[in-house]
């Protein structure tokens, strides 16, 4: 009779030798899974992205060295009970470093597990899971100046204003409406032709624009308010009641008219003098190169109603009764030439001045009471600063031999 032998397992086999004593003797320390959590909140507003992160914890390993996979599942109104690392996820496995935050974006309101898995470097892991209730919450409505100007803040006339509701909080793939209304409480009439209009000229209608843009064409207070009407999908895939935030309002205040100004010009507007030759064939252009102004600027903006108003003027020293004389050009430069004054003595003098206006000035009102003020800043003196807002500059044109 033959008695049929079976191989032991390699480890019993190991055993054998030792007589099976029963002492096991293990050398090595065990591998444990990891621990980890899931740090954010169990409820969210459908639609808007919430960051989570996890925290994992070892008895040896440094976090560091982790890999975390983040997977969302349906619940299919089970809970997140029978969910583990072999379920199908609906959306992932996402790779995400452990500082790393993920974000979590609810579609509709269905209840969703959020779950990370997380493995060490010999590859023991732990599976956790949140049940994360999403929620239809109304939008709320923030209007911005994309300027950075603020609420109240007071404007020059003609300004073109760029309001932004891009800082309102909605979900982004709902239907949603934006009511944008413009107000005028100024007197002027022109204010009450205000409108509002989309930015984008590719936005047909006012209702989709996330940005609204108007011209303060006269002075007085322009008020614009929002409210948005989000409406989301219906869990069934129609549509769900209506939802709107508070209204919200901006204040744009729009200035009265304020006069030009000459910024840049060539000569300098504080050289004052400048020299000619007594060569018939010499010359010398004086030119406004800009001037600042809340409607009419130069050079012309294309929302500007007309370019700046150049006023020229020459004071002849050597006439025999000098006066100023107004020049009919009314460009942005002048060009004296010798062989204009054929009869001047080295040493001579002309003046040369330009002031500049726009079409809130009357023509013929001057800035500064005496035509004898070479530089005129209006009712304030000149200091020489960049803040000054001269009015009209005058050179002096000596004439050499």
């Amino acid at each position: 009779m033959h008695v049929v032998g079976r191989l032991l397992p390699p480890y019993l086999a190991f055993l054998a030798p030792l007589g099976l004593s029963g002492c096991l003797l293990f050398t090595d320390p065990i591998n444990k899974a990891p621990d980890v959590s899931i740090n954010g909140p169990a409820e969210v507003t459908r639609g808007i992205p919430t960051n989570y992160t996890a925290t994992v914890t070892d008895d040896r390993d440094d976090p560091a060295l982790f890999v975390l996979q983040w997977l969302e599942f349906d619940s299919e109104n089970q809970g997140c009970g029978l969910i583990n690392a072999t379920s199908s996820p609906s959306v992932g496995p996402t790779l995400r470093d452990r500082n790393a935050p993920y974000a979590f974006t609810a579609q509709n309101t269905d209840i969703k597990c959020l779950c990370v898995l997380a493995t060490d470097r010999d590859g023991a892991s732990n599976f956790k899971c949140l049940a994360v209730t999403p929620k239809n919450v109304a939008p709320k409505a923030v209007i911005t100046d994309v300027s950075g100007a603020s609420s109240g803040q007071t404007r020059p006339l003609c300004s073109q204003i760029e309001l932004s509701a891009e800082e309102s909080t909605f979900p982004a793939d709902d239907h949603l409406q934006f009511n944008w209304v413009l107000t005028y409480s100024g007197t002027d009439p022109n204010g009450k032709l205000a409108q509002l209009a989309a930015c984008d000229g590719k936005v047909a209608n006012l209702a989709d624009a996330h940005r609204v843009c108007f011209s303060a064409a006269a002075p007085g207070a322009y008020t614009v308010t929002l409210s948005i009407t989000d409406t989301p999908p219906a869990p069934d895939g129609g549509a769900a009641d209506a939802l709107s935030s508070d209204q919200v309002a901006f204040d744009v205040p729009a200035n009265v008219d304020t006069p030009p100004c000459l910024q840049q010009t060539d000569p300098d507007k504080y050289s004052l003098l400048t020299f000619l030759s007594r060569r018939l064939d010499d010359s010398r252009t004086f030119t406004v190169l800009s001037v600042a102004d809340d409607c009419e600027p130069y050079p012309p903006l294309r929302s500007s109603k007309q370019p700046a108003q150049f006023v020229w003027s020459v004071y002849d020293a050597t006439s025999s009764s000098p006066k100023w004389v107004y020049q009919v050009n009314t460009t942005n430069a002048f060009t004296v030439t010798s062989a204009m004054y054929p009869g001047t003595l080295p040493g001579d003098t002309i003046k040369v001045r330009v002031e500049v206006r726009d079409s809130a000035v009357p023509k013929l009102t001057s800035a500064c009471p005496s035509d004898q003020t070479d530089i005129c800043c209006g009712a304030d003196a000149c200091t020489g600063s960049s803040n000054d807002c001269v009015r009209w500059t005058t050179w002096t044109v000596g004439f050499e031999p």
